[in-house]
């Protein structure tokens, strides 16, 4: 309701092979906002992003699957472009049954992710809103991308 005239890209409407840019190429017309599929990662062009989001997702995931993230973010966002992400503070990642059998994943913990440290860190704490109303503590971060 905030952008009633934004141009989004879903998923189904990706073709295959092709390769999208926020700045109109690879589209007939300007497209404001792509979500995608990890499976569609390849389809982004380098240095074609303003702003990466992630949201409760990197959380859920194995170290090696956050490491394969966080290169995308840096290969995908133009330099001075944005990455935000609020996501727990730490996390054991579970199999398919976490109660009966023994989890071997080490923790996934926020700020022990993979963070580029050329990138200038603009907001990195622990959220306040989100420790008055629920039991895990998150953490939020924004950062502007240099390609240093």
């Amino acid at each position: 309701s905030l952008l009633p005239n934004a141009n989004i890209l879903l998923p189904n409407d990706i073709k295959p092979d092709s390769h999208y840019t926020m700045d109109g190429g690879g589209f007939s017309d300007k497209v404001d906002f792509v979500l995608l599929t990890t499976k569609q990662l390849n389809d982004v062009l380098s240095d074609s992003v303003d702003l990466v989001i992630n949201i409760n997702s990197f959380q859920e995931m194995k170290h090696e699957q956050i490491d394969v993230y966080f290169e995308f973010i840096q290969r995908v966002a133009r330099d001075s472009g944005y990455f935000f992400t609020v996501n727990r503070i730490e996390k054991i990642p579970c199999d398919d049954n976490p109660f009966h059998i023994e989890q071997t994943e080490p923790p996934t913990r926020f700020f022990e992710y993979p963070w580029n440290k050329n990138n200038e860190i603009l907001i990195n704490e622990v959220s306040r809103l989100h420790r008055l109303v629920q039991f895990h503590d998150i953490g939020i971060r924004l950062e502007r991308i240099s390609k240093l």
